[in-house]
């Protein structure tokens, strides 16, 4: 409808940066109002679309990284970042405007009528939440390819999802700091209490944490935004999981938490679980086993037997010199 409206009479081509279908799904739609477009992608783009669609080879033209495209007074430039989402990933770069192209990669959760990133408070809230939830698994590749967008030195940035950053130097600021190995002095604490004891531990740990100078934020697994847990992993240096013990094992909010965490693999340097249980389980094994993708450390245990103060608090001081410990020594 838009390239209708806009009265476009001709389409030569169609760059598929990307085949998933948040990007691909009306190239079928494109091709059938202006059949004599060709599909300019990658050979594992091409693979991918073909998958999808059916499209016949005839209908691509398939393209190596850093190479070009006349437009005539334009000239596209193809840059293949395999990883920094799925394995066919690719940006464009229009080479006379400086604008580059990055599919998800820069993308934010943000639905505006502003084409431009302006208010940058909810645009930075946006757009972290979608490093978190999307982009945060491929971090390493990101940070692979955050010099290669550098040397572009891009005008502007342009991302399928979001508005369009006409002050690039924000968003790569933002980028450069989320996905670099450097963690903060924080501890992401993400509870959930049936009996109240659980959450008598989380908060006297973070209390104690925030006596010692780590920043704490305790997270409420009860009703969770998976977003804004997301977003508390990105920079943590320490993640703690609390949780309850349910039918001998964790709690299946604890569970879902340390399984997503696992998933989205954040950079954090160090892990602890605490709960509490009533006659015995594998609680603390369970979240352990979870979370094992996660390059980090155990630093610590401590479950409490039912609402027993003195085996609660006395631990987990323990546990917050510790952690203190390993955030002044990273």
């Amino acid at each position: 409808n838009n390239l209708e409206e806009a009265r476009v009479e001709r389409v030569d081509y169609i760059v598929a940066n990307h085949a998933e279908q948040d990007h691909s799904g009306s190239i079928r739609a494109v091709l059938e109002r202006y059949p004599e477009a060709v599909i300019v992608a990658n050979a594992k783009c091409k693979e991918f679309l073909q998958d999808m669609y059916g499209f016949e080879d005839g209908k691509f033209r398939v393209i190596a990284d850093g190479e070009t495209l006349s437009l005539g007074d334009m000239t596209l430039r193809f840059v293949f970042a395999p990883w920094v989402h799925w394995p066919e990933t690719m940006l464009t770069f229009l080479e006379e405007d400086r604008i580059l192209f990055t599919c998800d990669l820069f993308g934010s959760h943000l639905a505006t009528s502003k084409l431009y990133a302006e208010d940058e408070h909810d645009v930075f809230m946006a757009a972290k939440r979608y490093y978190a939830e999307i982009m945060m698994p491929f971090r390493k590749n990101i940070q692979a390819h955050m010099k290669k967008i550098s040397e572009l030195n891009p005008a502007m940035i342009a991302p399928s999802h979001g508005p369009v950053y006409n002050r690039p130097e924000f968003i790569l600021k933002h980028y450069g700091e989320w996905v670099s190995d450097k963690t903060e002095n924080s501890a992401l604490i993400a509870y959930v209490s049936m009996h109240d004891t659980t959450r008598q531990m989380a908060f006297f740990l973070g209390n104690e944490l925030i006596k010692r100078g780590v920043e704490v934020h305790l997270f409420n697994l009860e009703h969770p935004d998976i977003g804004e847990l997301a977003m508390a992993s990105v920079n943590a240096r320490t993640i703690v999981i609390a949780s309850p013990t349910v039918l001998t094992g964790a709690h299946p909010n604890a569970s879902y938490a340390a399984l997503l965490l696992n998933e989205l693999r954040p950079k954090a340097r160090f892990l602890a679980v605490i709960g509490s249980y009533g006659w015995g389980g594998t609680m603390a094994q369970q979240i352990k086993s979870a979370m094992s993708h996660l390059k980090a450390e155990w630093v610590g245990e401590v479950l409490a037997k039912s609402h027993n103060h003195a085996e609660m608090f006395a631990p987990l001081e323990e546990l917050a010199d510790n952690i203190r410990e390993r955030h002044s020594t990273d």
